[in-house]
């Protein structure tokens, strides 16, 4: 049995889900500063008003204008084509509008964009939410766009078994999510099911494109393992134009370079089928702080943090984690534990706040556990969400409170670093602690344990290992996120473009504060969709072992390098 679910569209076509899509310097394309003007009649023709010309939203911001709402709310942005949640980054990319975009509504429309583009050696780009820090959702005005956002069908499987299964594999309950939906979109229909499918914290990341493409962690990582190791079937629109459907029975190999090997690198999706798992129970939240006097209770505050992660919290219970601001002595709390009563979690935290208690003169703590029926996450208190009750929001489309400081961002730095298991135990950790202040001084820096699988629940560890990504982050605590940046700047319309000066200072510090991180975790790696845009050593970071069957992968379907994406596989060739 299933049930088909076909969002009804707000705000412009709001709904939008997929990735990216840039493009390397050495491709042999043609210099004109538009579409090729054959290209553009034979899509035209074959296509009709699906072929529109995409504008940047804020084109018109005047200079002494304010920046309006609109232009701060994500489900806003990602319902126009030429929308994207940052809007550049230092010495990287600055957001443009590519020259023509074709809005996609079946498979038929996105085979017809890559038949035009191969044939006359255009650059391709998709987007579905435009999330991408790489700016990968972003080109200039002679690239064709394939924009996803119309498509947005959901279906729920009681009974799934993958295209030529033998009849010895058992059917499963699954969740299938069109290149349109976000990942608001395939919770709020897992829990009308009593399902849960594992996706992204944030709720306007596509749920079906880069994020699992690229690996993808959510809250509970740990114990439902990675967004790629979730998937168990994609459709997916190769270069050579054909919809192919793939996975562990059918193109095995493709099947497994697309749950890790990077968004637009091997294909466009146009849906993918996810395994769905009985809904928790309960869903649970440490908010709040604990502000440290000085600078060496600051180095004690994060050494006893990463203790109690060490001993009780690499489990499949606990996710998410805590940030510093540059330069404060606070460690915010953006925790999260399920299917634990709050007094239980409590319980397991005793240990550090016993040993914060103990120094009332070096510590300030304002914290709070809480839990609530699982089936109510989706459905938040009004005091949790951004845009749900605002006026110039959509019914039912909310955004998270705490993302809202990324959109509308212009990035001076963004890097991150897994941390290896070994770096919290002994004196390492001692280590790591001074490196994580340190960083701290000149850098956000934020640290998740739900982006490192070290103590994923057996199952899931079972389902990671057949996914190409990074195998080193099954031996990772968690993972680090360094930036600094700016709201709500435009390069390119007057009166609102960024200070590219501070930009550039904005990633230097970024770079000391990686430096230090680096320097104590000797043998860490990256992950694809948030590490360096400027890291030498990409291949080895972001693959590792997989890269070299990655890119056998890549030559097979793409032999022409059609789809090409920044520091994706095949990209320098």
């Amino acid at each position: 049995m299933m049930k088909q679910i076909s969002r009804r569209r707000v705000l412009t076509g709001l709904l939008a889900g997929g990735f990216t899509g840039l493009f390397s310097p050495r491709r042999a394309f043609s210099q004109n500063t538009g579409l090729n003007t054959e290209a553009v009649a034979q899509l035209r023709q074959r296509l009709g008003p699906k072929l529109i010309e995409p504008r940047l939203p804020w084109a018109d911001l005047g200079a002494d204008s304010a920046v309006p709402n609109i232009l701060k709310n994500p489900w806003a942005l990602a319902g126009q084509a030429g929308g994207t949640q940052s809007t550049g980054m230092a010495g990287a990319w600055r957001a443009q509008a590519c020259g023509y975009a074709v809005r996609a509504t079946q498979a038929e429309d996105v085979a017809t964009a890559v038949d035009v583009a191969r044939k006359h050696q255009l650059r391709l780009v998709v987007k579905g939410m435009g999330g991408d820090y790489y700016g990968r959702s972003s080109g200039p005005s002679d690239a064709l766009l394939v924009w996803t956002r119309g498509l947005d069908e959901i279906t729920v499987h009681d009974n799934f078994r993958a295209h030529g299964a033998p009849a010895s594999v058992p059917d499963v309950r699954a969740i299938t999510v069109s290149a349109g939906n976000a990942w608001l979109h395939a919770y709020q229909a897992a829990t009308q099911a009593d399902l849960y499918v594992q996706g992204g914290g944030c709720t306007t990341v596509g749920a079906c494109g880069g994020f699992t493409q690229g690996g993808g962690f959510g809250s509970y990582s740990k114990r439902f393992g990675s967004g790629a190791a979730g998937v168990l079937q994609l459709e997916v629109v190769t270069a050579d134009g054909k919809l192919r459907t793939v996975n562990a029975y059918q193109e095995p190999d493709l099947f497994w370079a697309l749950r890790g090997g990077g968004g637009g690198t091997f294909g466009i999706v146009i849906r993918q089928t996810l395994l769905a798992h009985p809904i928790p129970h309960l869903d649970g939240s440490i908010s709040g702080f604990i502000e440290a006097r000085d600078e060496a209770a600051l180095e004690d505050l994060v050494d006893a943090y990463l203790a109690l992660v060490y001993e009780s919290m690499l489990t499949p219970d606990w996710g998410e984690g805590v940030f510093i601001e540059p330069g404060s002595r606070r460690l915010q709390m953006m925790v999260s534990f399920v299917d634990m009563e709050s007094a239980e979690a409590e319980a397991v935290w005793r240990p550090l706040l016993s040993y914060l208690g103990s120094r009332p003169d070096a510590f300030d703590v304002q914290v709070r556990f809480r839990s609530v029926p699982f089936v109510q996450k989706w459905q938040p208190a009004e005091d949790a969400v951004s845009w749900d009750r605002r006026p110039d929001a959509p019914g039912g489309q909310y955004w998270w409170k705490g993302n809202q400081i990324e959109v509308g961002a212009y990035w001076g730095g963004y890097q991150g670093r897994g941390i290896p298991l070994v770096r919290l135990a002994g004196q390492e950790r001692r280590s790591l602690a001074r490196a994580f202040v340190q960083a701290s001084r000149t850098s956000f820096l934020l640290f998740q344990t739900n982006k490192g699988l070290a103590g994923i629940s057996p199952e899931a560890g079972k389902r990671q290992r057949t996914t190409s990504m990074h195998p080193a982050v099954l031996d990772d605590a968690g993972y680090v996120t360094l930036a600094n940046w700016v709201q709500y700047r435009y390069p390119g319309i007057a009166g609102h473009e960024p200070d590219e000066v501070l930009a550039k200072a904005q990633r230097q510090d970024v770079d000391v504060a990686m430096a230090a991180i680096r320097a104590v975790t000797p043998g860490g790696t990256s992950y694809v969709n948030e590490g360096n845009f400027f890291e030498p050593d990409w291949k080895k970071e972001f693959w590792g072992p997989n890269y070299s069957r990655l890119l056998a992968v890549k030559q097979h379907y793409d032999p022409g390098n059609l789809f090409r994406v920044h520091h994706g596989v095949g990209s320098d060739l």
